[in-house]
């Protein structure tokens, strides 16, 4: 590694000398003729200079607001320069009166389907609160006819039986079981009828053959209400007292065919001794054979009413009830979908007629829109605030008879009392530029008045326009707020703006053009008595006419302002990049050792104090 360093070593040493002996060299009358400027010393102001356009900060910009694809047509319109007094706004003075033929035409041709859009909705309406009234008298009437089952069920076979066999199939057996089974069933059909839902189930349903459904047994049908006779459960119903008339009346008849055999023993001894003839005898006979007649028709009656008609009649009412139940249920969901079907063409008319009424206000806003009165004192002038080279071509001349294009601006009023100018900051500078720095400002067309003004605004972003015109310009538009009021500044006044960095005092500065750079390394040309010598300085902030030296000159000194014509640049040979590469490495290990070489001192130094 040394080996290579020395030969390095020798190469820049020879240079070094070579450049001492050129700088003081002489020109001659090569130097004579160039232009010599002095080091000056004292406050130097470090600013920023932009050309802008004044405007006002605030104002009211009118734009066209009628949408019509072939444009609006100004009929009239107030000149450029006009000033809008208090008194204009009071009286609403018109500014501008733009064609309105077109907007009538389409506001009678959208009257004709706004009725009938109108009416469809109303219909719709209506619809949604008939089919609610039937819904609630149709469920109504089915709820009734469940009471009414459930009551004739308890009035046959008992309450009490009623309600211990209605618990026994997990069916309602009362007013708040009722009341509880139709909220559950109603929450259920709400649920089915989620569309979310209902759009994840309908991907697994497959296609259903109908001779495939069953219908499902009837719960009654499952139920002995033989036992009920057996084991005496039967209540005190309907049912009962039936068997109970058909038990006495067979009671009464089993006792008339007693009496009435009774009678016929005593007949036939009667007719033994003569004592009554065979006529009489017979009439007996007949009574006692229609008495035994009578009591096997009553014992019959009673045996199929307990083996046949009481299980019929008791499954019957239970099957009503249960088929009330379902019936319940289904009418709630019948009237269910017929109400989603109602609504959902509500709702499709009320969003369609919502947005006719939408078009027939935005129809009568524009035409309102066409006759623009005075609303805020002021300046009128033509176009929009922004207006720039873009705009003005896509958009034509604001004039009487002009065509507008849809937010095409047509006048702006700016106040007056809030005025700024609109400067674009070039991107080597926008680095420098803060909030509330200070500028000062003076209007081209009024150059012997300076005024003060402070930023306001500066953009993040560079200006896209700009770059349309000339891709490689990078400039950020930047607002310098103006103080006070001047009534001599009108909007789009050109205007310079000499933007207040940072002021230096004391400071030791020479003309920007007798700064030179050649690698990374800035120099000047300082005048001596031979001729010039290259001088290298160190510098810090410029503005656009001088640069702040820091060290390597002196006040008082002379420099030039143009590169002398013998001059040559010193050429420093390097044998290639390995090599710098290695002397980095070197001189990264000598560090590295004089680090390591300190903590060793400072160990030992440190366990010396200790002993």
């Amino acid at each position: 590694m040394k080996k290579l360093i020395l030969p390095f070593l020798i190469v820049v040493v020879g240079i070094a000398v070579y450049l001492s002996l050129r700088g003081g060299e002489s020109g001659g009358a090569n130097v004579d003729q160039l232009p010599v400027a002095e080091v000056q010393s004292g406050d130097l102001v470090i600013d920023v200079l932009e050309g802008g356009n004044i405007q006002a900060l605030n104002y009211l910009e009118i734009r066209n607001e009628v949408r019509e694809n072939s444009g609006v047509k100004i009929l009239e319109i107030i000149d450029e320069g006009y000033m809008v007094t208090e008194e204009d706004v009071e009286n609403g003075k018109i500014l501008v009166r733009l064609d309105t033929s077109g907007l009538e035409e389409e506001i009678v041709d959208h009257d004709v389907q706004f009725q009938q859009t109108e009416a469809t909705y109303a219909e719709a309406k209506q619809n949604i609160e008939i089919e609610e009234s039937e819904a609630l008298s149709d469920i109504k009437a089915e709820r009734q006819l469940l009471r009414f089952a459930l009551l004739d069920f308890e009035k046959f076979v008992g309450a009490e039986a009623a309600s211990d066999t209605l618990k026994r199939l997990r069916l309602p057996y009362d007013t708040d079981t009722l009341l509880a089974y139709e909220k559950e069933a109603t929450d259920l059909i709400v649920k089915s009828f989620d569309s979310t839902k209902l759009a994840e189930s309908l991907k697994e349903d497959r296609e259903i053959n109908p001779f495939e459904l069953e219908a499902e047994s009837s719960l009654a049908s499952n139920v002995n209400f033989g036992e009920f006779l057996e084991d005496e459960l039967l209540g005190d119903g309907e049912a009962e007292q039936t068997i109970r008339r058909m038990r006495d009346e067979a009671l009464v008849a089993a006792s008339q065919f007693a009496v009435q055999q009774e009678s016929v023993e005593g007949a036939k001894r009667l007719h033994q001794k003569d004592f009554i003839t065979r006529q009489t005898l017979d009439n007996e006979m007949v009574s006692l054979d229609k008495a035994k007649l009578a009591l096997q028709r009553s014992e019959t009656e009673l045996d199929l009413f307990r083996d046949y008609e009481f299980p019929k009649e008791a499954e019957k009412m239970l099957s009503r009830y249960e088929e009330a139940l379902l019936s319940l249920i289904r009418t709630k969901r019948e009237k269910m979908a017929k109400m989603s079907q109602i609504v959902a063409r509500y709702r499709s008319a009320k969003r369609r007629y919502d947005l006719e009424l939408k078009k027939r206000k935005n129809l009568e806003e524009q035409l309102a829109s066409c006759t623009i009165r005075a609303e805020l004192p002021g300046l009128v002038a033509y176009g929009g605030a922004k207006d720039n080279y873009y705009t003005s071509r896509y958009y034509e001349g604001i004039a009487s008879g002009a065509t507008l294009k849809v937010g095409q601006p047509i006048i702006t009023i700016p106040d007056m009392s809030k005025l700024g100018v609109e400067v674009n900051i070039h991107e080597s500078h926008i680095k420098k530029i803060e909030l509330g720095q200070k500028a000062y400002i003076t209007a081209e067309s009024v150059p012997d008045r300076t005024l003060i003004g402070k930023i306001s605004k500066v953009a993040v972003l560079p200006d896209s326009n700009a770059s349309r015109y000339n891709p490689s310009l990078k400039v950020y538009p930047a607002t310098v707020e103006i103080e006070g009021t001047h009534e001599f500044l009108k909007p789009g006044m050109s205007a310079k703006v000499e933007i207040i960095v940072k002021e230096l005092e004391e400071a030791t500065f020479v003309p920007v053009q007798s700064v030179f750079v050649e690698n990374d390394d800035h120099f000047v040309f300082r005048k001596t008595g031979n001729g010039y010598e290259r001088q290298s300085v160190t510098v810090g902030d410029h503005n656009n006419d001088f640069i702040e030296v820091v060290e390597g000159l002196a006040q008082g000194e002379e420099v030039f302002l143009k590169m002398p014509d013998d001059y040559e640049p010193p050429q420093v040979e390097i044998a290639d990049r390995s090599q710098r590469q290695r002397l980095k490495e070197k001189e990264a290990e000598d560090k590295e050792a004089e680090r390591t070489a300190a903590k060793e001192l400072a160990k030992q130094q440190k366990a010396g104090k200790n002993a």
